[in-house]
Formats: structure tokens, C-alpha cells, sequence
């Protein structure tokens, strides 16, 4: 059993432009696009809206995925709503309740005294979601999580776990 995990960079907006996205820690040019950086990938979902990010992960066939983890904080009003798994693009499995706010452990980061001042501040969250039941691939599968606005969601990773 091991885990495969995404950088946070690889996230895919299903919707994107300045109707869907606000600008995201005072960067203009994050308007409509989001900020992927080093430490996560952050948006700022406009107030009414709702964001599918979809994590894509290519898999040998074969492989049995019981569990998808994500790594990710929220500001503001914004809550993930949603989470699925889709497999071969038609198979959609959901990974809890629609419209019921997603809860995670704290996942604390203590960054080197010598890099600390580089570091933005950090309420990261792990949450994992079973997949039940479980999914023998045949083909690539992603993680989707559906976020409400107002406010900004950073994702720092997201992961499937094999057996």
C-alpha cells in the first residue's frame, strides 16, 4: 500500500476568468487565474460562485485506489462542498455528502528557522476520503473538489492511495 501525491501546481480550474476568480493575496494579476507558487496553488472563488479543481493522475491499469487525500485550507466564507473521483472520465464516485462542508485534521508545517521568514502563514488541513468501494483502474483517474465562494481555498496537494 503506498500513496502518490500531486503538487499543488498541477490543480486544473474547470472555470476560470475574472466572472469566477478574484484577485488572491494582492497580486492584480491573479485575477481570473489564481496563484500557483512553491507552497500551494490559491484562488479567491467570487462571492455566488462555485469552482470545480479537478487533480488529474495517471495510473497503470490495474491498481486498486480505496482513498483520496487532499491537503488545503480555506479563508473567508469559502468551503469545499464537494468531492469525487472520476475514473476513465465517465465513472464518477462521491467521496462525501454534497453540500456538507469538509473537515480535515491539522496538518502543521514548522518551516527551518533559516527559511521561516519566507514562509506565508499556514492553517493547513489533511482530509481523507475513502473510496468505497474501491476502484481497480483500467484507465487515469481525478480527484474533484467543488468550492464555494467567497473566499480563497489553497490547495498544498492532493494523493490516491494504492493497493
Amino acid at each position: 500500500m503506498h500513496e502518490i501525491w500531486l503538487a499543488p501546481a498541477a490543480v486544473q480550474l474547470q472555470e476560470i476568468g475574472p466572472d469566477w476568480l478574484d484577485i488572491v493575496d494582492e497580486k492584480d494579476w491573479t485575477t481570473g487565474f489564481g496563484f500557483h507558487r512553491g507552497f500551494s496553488s490559491s484562488f479567491r472563488v467570487r462571492p455566488g460562485r462555485q469552482v470545480w479543481f479537478h487533480f488529474p493522475f495517471q495510473l497503470q491499469s490495474g491498481i486498486r485506489v480505496d482513498q483520496a487525500s487532499l491537503l488545503w485550507e480555506t479563508e473567508e466564507a469559502a468551503r469545499i462542498s464537494w468531492v469525487c473521483v472520476h475514473h476513465g472520465g465517465m465513472q464518477r464516485q462521491h467521496l462525501c455528502e454534497p453540500n456538507v462542508p469538509l473537515t480535515g485534521t491539522p496538518a502543521p508545517f514548522d518551516p527551518p528557522a533559516e527559511w521561516r521568514q519566507f514562509y506565508p502563514p499556514s492553517n493547513r488541513l489533511r482530509t481523507d476520503l475513502p473510496v468505497e468501494p474501491a476502484i481497480t483502474t483500467c484507465y487515469g483517474m481525478q480527484l474533484c473538489v467543488l468550492v464555494d465562494g467567497p473566499g480563497i481555498i489553497r490547495f498544498y496537494g492532493a494523493a490516491l492511495r494504492l493497493t
